[in-house]
């Protein structure tokens, strides 16, 4: 069992370890669909660009000329949604990003303007390429990203969280960012190596024995004998059907991503960065056909949710001549043209699926440029702003006996301009089946993955790290809950209770949930304390274990039982390591005291004994809430991690200060802190005050504290955002 930081006043409860089985009420979806496909009308999203690749706005439906399967469409709707800029806002520095970490709230669906799903296609990107494709998204997350986006950064290779990796905060897209490496297992190189290959022969009967077989990997360099070349170009076929396993793996990942963007608000936008995508091969044509294949059922999907793709070759330009690398002793000069055309084509056909995959999307591709920067902001450029063109369709269209995929085409009239659209849709029919009724379980995991916080039961979270000696790191979440929106029966002795489902998890920086804690309560009242809680509400407070450093996404929903109605709320930890002997500060758990209670604590007389003054703690409440009044004296407590022992007791200082805009507006004095009861200098418990002065007016403030280890002449700090309210 822990030792806690702080004595608490502990919330009668009863306890279980099941959720109820009980349906929950559907999400309402967001009316501004931006594509429909039903038997009634079609909607699809176009955006017209200038030559300079800025949207152009002011176009009628005189200036469209659509067809489906060729024939002309009269065009019933037109409109133009106009989003938020693309443009660079002021530049966020790691300094200021660490200023107050804990500022981040998650963005709410009415604010998200955009949605943006950045697929790293790890499973095809070479070494540069990585490098490359992170110093480019450092550079969005820092200066082109805005606060009304919603971005998620996503390896085709690490693991596939979809909704849950969606966030504002970009902490967790940094760290994500620096999970962005080479993958060992890709097949990719920047530029395919020309080997010596004596006779071109080829063995499909052998890739075809591969495919069932296993994968062989490794590239054998020939001598100019049949069996060699044989080798060879098994090896070769081998390698382009690995291209085809990985390709197929990652538009798998790809799928399952779009999918979680379909109930997503917002413009809706997938960046694929990959070093290529073949889905044409003379060597594999069963391979590629299913790359083709499996790729259209991508889009067909990524049409349906309304997401736009656009790719980019994070290759680059690149010199398809010989190289110094080439093996070209055993050629004779023809051949060395025929296998820089091979390199040629094999470039080129690497950029085939990543060009369809855009073009079929509505989006565009990046190819054959270095400035990946510069491609990013031109696709958040065109997100500005689009048409939604809506027609008739005829009852042919939906006729699976006549047309299982309809075709569009879209020309601009006026000269000079783009247009970017989705090339058609697979005839599918929309089914009137009935909606899926969730279980409680059901209900609880989607509020714990979606990106926004529900609102039915207002819930307050602030999630506190600490380090255990004994059990090591763990989470300590206090949960405000109100109890107005609880379901209340009377039982046959005249008590109000009420039982709630609560479920925790921890995600990590590639969403997929790292622990997680689930239970039941029931919490039973009445009389004064009944009122009191309806009033003020309460608290709970949930212990989560931490085996390994690291950024994580903390989310805690709670759920009704009586009603069904949900409440969940999300928090961004950082737990640091502390086995790097860094000194290191806990989180902060605080509580505001009048003048008067502070003089009576000063002077030891605060208690339960005999001429004692009694004083309620407010510190769970306070801890969660963060509202306090000027004038009042705010207490903190936190514990010193790897504080250097100097003899029998660490030797700290510490200071606390208030904060506003930046700006010092009260400054604590340092203090020494008094070391020689702590038993543990690895865990010194420390805690001071500080004056809420009267002249602070209503507005958000930041306590700092800073601790120095005067020993090692190291510095640590914590903030605690708060709110001083009238």
């Amino acid at each position: 069992m822990k030792k806690l930081l702080f004595s608490f006043f502990a919330i009668g409860i009863l306890t279980s370890s099941f959720f109820a089985q009980k349906p929950a009420a559907a999400s309402t979806k967001e009316d501004d669909q931006v594509v429909k496909i039903s038997t009634n009308l079609i909607q699809i999203d176009v955006t017209v660009t200038d030559k300079n690749g800025k949207v152009v706005p002011g176009l009628t439906a005189d200036d469209f000329e659509l067809s489906e399967n060729g024939e002309k469409q009269k065009i019933s709707n037109l409109s133009f949604i106009s989003r938020t800029s693309g443009q660079a806002t002021a530049t966020t520095t790691d300094e200021s990003r660490n200023l107050n970490p804990n500022a981040y709230e998650p963005v709410k669906p009415g604010q998200v303007r955009r949605t943006v799903a950045m697929m790293i296609d790890d499973r095809n990107l070479s070494f540069a390429s990585a490098y490359y494709t992170r110093k480019s998204l450092r550079k969005f997350v820092d200066e082109q990203m805005q606060p009304s986006d919603l971005v998620a950064i996503i390896r085709t290779g690490g693991g596939a969280g979809a909704l849950q990796q969606f966030t504002s905060d970009k902490r967790m897209l940094s760290a994500a960012i620096d999970k962005i490496h080479w993958n060992p297992s890709s097949a990719v190189d920047a530029v395919p190596t020309v080997e010596s290959d004596g006779q071109d022969i080829t063995e499909r009967t052998r890739l075809e024995s591969n495919a069932a077989g296993g994968i062989i990997s490794g590239r054998l360099r020939p001598n100019l004998t049949t069996d060699k070349a044989k080798d060879y170009n098994y090896a070769k076929n081998n390698k382009e059907f690995e291209e085809g396993v990985n390709a197929v793996g990652s538009l798998g990942v790809m799928r399952y991503v779009i999918n979680g963007m379909k109930e997503l608000p917002g413009r809706k936008v997938m960046m694929l960065f990959s070093d290529g995508l073949r889905i044409g091969s003379e060597s594999s044509l069963s391979r590629s056909d299913s790359v083709l294949s499996y790729l259209r059922t991508v889009v067909d999907i990524a049409n349906r949710a309304s997401v736009v793709v656009y790719t980019f070759d994070t290759k680059g330009m690149q010199s398809l001549s010989l190289q110094a690398s080439d093996n070209t002793t055993e050629m004779h000069e023809g051949k060395r043209d025929e296998k820089v055309a091979d390199r040629l084509s094999d470039y080129n056909g690497r950029q085939d699926g990543l060009a369809y995959f855009a073009k079929q999307t509505g989006g565009k591709a990046l190819l054959g440029s270095n400035d990946l920067t510069g491609g990013i902001q031109r696709a958040l450029d065109e997100q500005t702003g689009y048409y939604l063109l809506g027609y008739l369709p005829d009852a042919d269209t939906f006729d699976l006996g006549k047309r299982r995929y309809n075709k569009l085409e879209l020309k601009v009239r006026r000269p000079g301009l783009n247009v970017s659209y989705r090339s058609g849709f697979f005839n599918t029919k929309d089914t009137d089946t009935p909606q899926q009724v969730l279980t409680a379980q059901k209900v609880m995991a989607n509020a714990l993955m979606s990106p926004f916080a529900l609102n039915d039961i207002a819930v307050n979270v602030n999630a506190l790290y600490a380090d255990d000696p004994a059990d090591g790191a763990y989470i300590r979440s206090f949960l405000h809950i109100d109890a107005k929106n609880l379901t209340f029966l009377d039982d046959t002795e005249g008590w109000k209770k009420a039982s709630f489902d609560v479920a925790a998890v921890t995600f990590g920086d590639n969403g997929v949930p790292v622990e997680n804690i689930e239970s039941k309560y029931t919490i039973k009242t009445k009389g004064p304390t009944y009122d009191a809680m309806l009033k003020n509400g309460f608290v709970y407070v949930l212990m989560m274990p931490i085996k390994k450093p690291g950024l994580y996404q903390y989310r805690v929903a709670l759920r009704d039982s009586g009603s069904g109605k949900i409440g969940s709320a999300s928090q961004i930890v950082d737990v640091p390591n502390l086995a790097k002997q860094k000194l290191t500060l806990s989180s902060l758990a605080v509580e505001s005291v009048s003048t008067s209670t502070w003089q009576n604590i000063t002077q030891g007389r605060v208690g339960n004994g005999a001429g004692q003054v009694h004083v309620p703690s407010t510190l769970l409440y306070d801890t969660v809430l963060k509202e306090f009044q000027s004038g009042t004296v705010l207490r903190y407590g936190l514990e010193v991690y790897n504080a250097k022992a100097d003899g029998s007791e660490p030797r700290l200082e510490m200071q606390a200060k208030i904060l506003q805009n930046d700006r010092v507006v009260v400054q604590g004095n340092l203090t020494k802190v008094d070391a020689s009861k702590q038993t543990d200098p690895k865990h010194t418990k420390i805690s001071g005050a500080v004056m809420l002065n009267r002249g602070l007016h209503a507005g958000d403030y930041l306590l700092q504290i800073t601790v120095t280890d005067t020993a090692s002449k190291q510095v640590a700090t914590q903030l605690f955002p708060f709110e001083i309210v009238e």
